[in-house]
């Protein structure tokens, strides 16, 4: 897919009670439609914008299954195209590529449309966020309070590995790990790699090589992984799926695919937050006409606690009643 992909537009029911909301919106999602992160930040959307009656519609510039520049490009040509043919209110732009390809050089400094960005791992400084027409909310990893959660699981781990796929996201998120300890101090675990991985090859090999060298596996974004061999995107279930049965260690994560993925436990930021208060903004501009350069940027808070029993059993590891008892989700 080389060019975005659309939805059928839709008309959200309106509940007349809550005031007047006029205008449309546009949610460009950097991804594809199957990504957990995208349908969760959708569902945050659509939960503020539920009873607005606005005109919502989704496109994808599918830049993880195809990451070439040129790729992302055209299909952010073909999202600028639908925006001055229907002329949306409000442009909501999801994660990083959307900003690069899309806010930055088409939309940012203009009297319309306004946006709103969301699931931005880079600083806002380097998009020169935020501007008299955009605002949104910057992502964030939950790493100390991850790597304090897996040393009261495994009071004996010390060294933990974070590793991701080799993308612009995954870079961004690094670097946050990195500052975050210059800043505020050691983490509970001693990060002992940060690895970015191309292949999917790659990615088995940096995976056996840490058997030995950390007590614990940590993860970023993998969706962007490619067979060395055919060129083509793997999935992450199938990266997933052999590192599970190929770690032995204990494994942490960050969002929320690490759901459905095996992992022992993690302090999981919510790309339904991300979408919910993206949406809060929007729905601000279009019932108040605030230019969304005067509401203030903000950044995701909540970390849902996730530990899976099952995970738990397999690695002979004892999760304490009262995590569990605490936790947001617990797996069986």
């Amino acid at each position: 897919m080389a060019a975005a992909a659309f939805r059928v537009a839709q008309a959200l029911p309106r509940d007349t009670s809550q005031g007047a909301v006029s205008g449309n919106v546009l949610v460009v999602q950097s991804y594809n439609p199957e990504y957990v992160w995208c349908q969760e930040i959708e569902q945050g959307i659509r939960q503020v914008l539920a009873d607005t009656g606005v005109h919502l519609e989704i496109l994808y510039l599918d830049a993880k299954r195809h990451p070439d520049p040129a790729a992302i490009k055209a299909a952010a040509t073909t999202a600028l195209e639908r925006i001055r043919a229907d002329a949306p209110a409000v442009v909501i732009t999801v994660d990083d590529a959307a900003q690069a390809y899309l806010t930055v050089p088409h939309l940012r400094g203009q009297g319309a449309p306004q946006v709103v960005f969301c699931g931005v791992n880079a600083p806002l400084e380097a998009y020169g966020f935020p501007a008299a027409n955009v605002t949104g909310v910057r992502e964030r990893y939950h790493f100390r309070e991850g790597f304090d959660l897996m040393r009261r699981i495994a009071p004996s781990a010390g060294r933990v590995v974070f590793l991701g796929e080799d993308s612009e996201s995954m870079r961004y998120v690094a670097e946050d790990l990195r500052r975050t300890e210059a800043e505020t101090g050691p983490y509970a675990l001693s990060v002992v790699g940060v690895e970015r991985c191309r292949t999917f090859q790659e990615w088995k090999q940096k995976v056996l090589a840490y058997q030995s060298l950390t007590d614990v596996f940590s993860f970023g974004p993998y969706n962007a992984l490619t067979d060395a061999a055919t060129g083509k995107n793997v999935s992450p279930d199938e990266v997933m799926a052999w590192t599970m049965a190929a770690v032995s260690k204990p494994t942490l994560g960050f969002s929320d695919i690490a759901k459905s993925h095996g992992m022992l436990c993690g302090i999981l930021e919510s790309g339904r937050e991300q979408g919910r208060l993206a949406g809060e903004m929007a729905r601000q501009i279009l019932s108040t006409g605030t230019m969304a350069g005067k509401i203030p940027p903000r950044i995701n808070v909540t970390g849902v606690v996730m530990v899976n029993l099952g995970t738990a059993e397999r690695l002979g590891v004892k999760i304490p009643f009262e995590i569990i008892e605490a936790a947001g989700i617990v797996l069986p």
